[in-house]
């Protein structure tokens, strides 16, 4: 494994952070100091596990539909329906990146067109179901409400878009 990989200056810098803190929470209080580094390594062997569970699950759920399904509802010559079916899975899958992401890619290795996964993408990423509760919470319903509904449209225009740009591309 190439060390440069794991040691980029993002990770360095979080490294570098983490180890300062500690240092000054250790000067104020020892206590304090072991306390968090248990609570943080806690949480990283949580995450590890969820992230590692979801990535299975998010691989394992495109090998279960046929190849020929997933290319005729949503494969490059699926149109505009491959787009609007997208955008309804994208906005009505839940979870962080690290699950969305893997379930898309394991599409797109199954046969999904790009204007469906751009679609998808973008779906999920303005008005995912599992965020909106929270983002209600937290922002608003009414600004929630407003954000739903003027970016409803913009899933559909970015995979129609991408497709218009893939022929220039190529």
């Amino acid at each position: 494994m190439n060390a440069g990989k794991i040691f980029d200056p993002t990770t360095t810098i979080f490294g570098l952070l983490a180890l300062i803190l500690f240092l000054l929470l250790w000067v104020k209080d020892p206590s304090v100091a072991k306390t968090t580094a248990q609570s943080g390594l806690f949480l990283f062997l949580r995450y590890c596990l969820l992230i590692v569970f979801s990535m299975m699950i998010a691989t394992m759920l495109p090998a279960l539909i046929s190849k020929e399904i997933i290319t005729e509802y949503l494969g490059g010559a699926s149109g505009w329906r491959g787009v609007v079916l997208a955008t309804l899975i994208g906005g009505l899958t839940p979870g962080a990146p690290y699950a969305a992401f893997p379930l898309i890619a394991g599409l797109i290795r199954q046969g999904m067109g790009l204007a469906p996964a751009v679609s998808m993408v973008c779906a999920w990423g303005l008005w995912s179901v599992g965020r909106i509760p929270f983002q209600a919470a937290v922002l608003g319903g009414k600004f929630t409400f407003i954000q739903v509904l003027v970016s409803l449209p913009l899933p559909f225009i970015a995979g129609k878009l991408s497709g218009l740009l893939k022929k220039f591309i190529q």
